[in-house]
């Protein structure tokens, strides 16, 4: 047994069961021992890609994803996926050759120092020169990219040394439950509980990592009688219909998150499992916590008091510290009653589709445990207000990054995380062009996604920002029309359009036939104005 099937037998017993990536000549060992594993590789079609379907993997799943390419252009490839599992805290293993040690410093044709340029965005990184010591680093490498906080970790092992023989014993895999839970405090707890007791009215903040305790937060949720608003990325954690959810705050926040949080009802706010980034807190804008009692628990003790002052700050799993909260405060006596709906109404002020209509009305066309997966642009604000995920849907974006193109290739990445519920990636043409080709990744893997392109062919997002930058514009940001539905069919990919909301009838039907990944375009003509105002004013400070 060499060190590249030790490598890969080691994975096995973590639980690894595919490996994204694109072969090279470095790297060539570790793939050849893949036919000795049971490891299944999933060749996409870029380096990009292959890191962004890892990263939503283990953002989604908690579980270890593994990618792995040639240690130069490869990593340089892979940079964006990195730093999209860096923000949203996804434990993802990266693994890269590197040349010979005997050409190190002489030019030889990929030698690149991966080690140091994917430093700054990772837990760990290191290039393992002596051939004893692959497997330790290995073995803590994994370790820390799965101790929360979770993230990416990096480990560059020249050709010839992954050749050489393997010591016989394999480190032992590391027990899940021993990394990801965090014991709380005592003192902490009790008095973030007296504080949520002495308080009349209050919020509940919920962010991603809220995602496994979903049930804990809605029963406290009921017993305070306190309405809950989640962060874009919470999105779709609690349920639309649940009759305390006010939905999404920050950038584009429902019309009812907003009014609550800026009016004075509430006196004390709960935060849960967020980094209170700049999404989601529109710019960092004080009035989420003003006058408020603040109540902070992650279990990054970094992110406490780091944006807003904290009158409590809990370093704790939420699956400790929700249920301790439900214990300990009493029940309230009042009962909050949910505007609806929760926006105002549409106003026809735009021509062609409107891409609002189309997104509160797609849960109704779509099957009832579908797992959205939106990428990034003008889109994604209509998407954030306005698209509910029901009860038994999902939602998963990193707003934090901003990486367009991220959930064209994430996509396949969360499938094959879960693949007993159907995946639909909402994405724009300007990400489709970015990304657009590991729709052929999904199609050579057979797996089913949904892919919804909005097309109104303009990066509509820059038009629109430089209009109220700037005061003008250049006329490069819009293009000529192109039907990406009539591109996707010539690759031999399923394809419809929707023109009118009248179209989207047609959505069942045409899912019913679906064998492999399907795109369904919709065309519009972006003169629907767009609830960016927040980010834009962001820009404008």
């Amino acid at each position: 047994m060499n060190i590249a099937e030790a490598v890969l037998k080691y994975l096995r017993n973590v639980g690894v069961d595919c490996i994204f990536g694109i072969p090279a000549g470095i790297i060539g060992p570790i793939y050849d021992a893949l036919i000795d594993v049971d490891i299944k590789p999933i060749i996409t079609k870029n380096e990009a890609g292959a890191a962004y379907m890892a990263a939503r993997y283990a953002s989604n799943s908690g579980k270890l994803a593994v990618c792995a390419g040639a240690g130069a252009v490869g990593v340089g490839n892979m940079m964006n996926g990195i730093a999209d599992a860096m923000r949203a805290k996804a434990p993802l293993l990266v693994i890269t050759g590197y040349v010979n040690r005997w050409q190190i410093g002489k030019g030889a044709i990929q030698e690149m120092d991966a080690q140091d340029i994917v430093r700054p965005i990772t837990k760990y990184s290191n290039t393992v020169m002596n051939e004893a010591d692959v497997l330790a680093e290995l073995d803590k490498a994994v370790r820390i990219a799965l101790t929360p906080p979770c993230g990416p970790v990096h480990i560059s092992v020249p050709i010839d040394v992954q050749r050489m023989e393997a010591p016989a014993l394999l480190p032992a895999a590391p027990e899940p439950s021993a990394l990801q839970r965090i014991r709380p405090n005592p003192d902490e707890m009790e008095r973030a509980a007296a504080l949520l007791n002495e308080a009349e009215r209050g919020i509940i903040m919920v962010g991603r990592g809220g995602r496994s305790s979903a049930e804990a937060i809605m029963r406290l949720s009921e017993r305070l009688q306190w309405p809950i608003i989640t962060t874009p990325s919470a999105k779709g954690i609690i349920p639309a219909e649940f009759p305390l959810n006010l939905g999404n705050y920050g950038f584009s926040s429902t019309d009812a998150a907003m009014e609550y949080v800026t009016s004075s009802k509430a006196t004390c706010i709960l935060i849960l499992g967020t980094s209170l980034g700049e999404s989601s807190t529109c710019n960092f804008n004080d009035v989420l916590v003003d006058g408020r009692k603040v109540i902070h628990v992650d279990r990054d003790a970094k992110e406490l008091g780091k944006v807003f002052r904290t009158d409590a700050a809990v370093v704790a799993d939420l699956r400790d510290a929700v249920p301790y909260f439900a214990e300990h405060v009493s029940p309230s006596s009042a009962s909050f009653k949910k505007p609806f709906p929760l926006n105002e109404a549409y106003e026809p002020n735009h021509t062609g589709l409107s891409l609002r209509l189309f997104l509160e009305k797609l849960s109704q066309v779509m099957p009832a445990d579908t797992r959205y997966v939106c990428d990034i642009g003008e889109f994604t604000n209509f998407v954030l207000k306005y698209l509910e995920v029901p009860a038994g849907c999902d939602f998963e974006i990193n707003l934090n990054y901003g990486a367009m193109g991220s959930a064209m290739a994430g996509g396949p990445g969360l499938y094959l995380a879960d693949s007993t519920r159907p995946v639909a990636v909402i994405a724009g043409d300007g990400s489709f062009f970015m990304n657009g080709t590991e729709v052929l990744t999904a199609k050579e893997y057979g797996l089913p996604i949904i892919y919804f392109i909005i097309n109104n062919a303009m990066l509509s997002y820059v038009e629109r920002g430089q209009k109220f930058l700037y005061n003008r514009t250049i006329p490069d940001y819009k293009q000529e029309r192109i039907s990406i539905a009539d591109m996707m069919r010539i690759a031999g990919i399923r394809a419809m359009s929707v023109d009118r909301l009248e179209d989207m009838e047609d959505i069942p039907g045409f899912l019913r036939e679906m064998t492999g990944p399907c795109i369904i375009e919709v065309n519009t003509d972006g003169s629907e104005p767009a609830p960016i105002l927040d980010r834009l004013k962001a820009l404008k400070k």
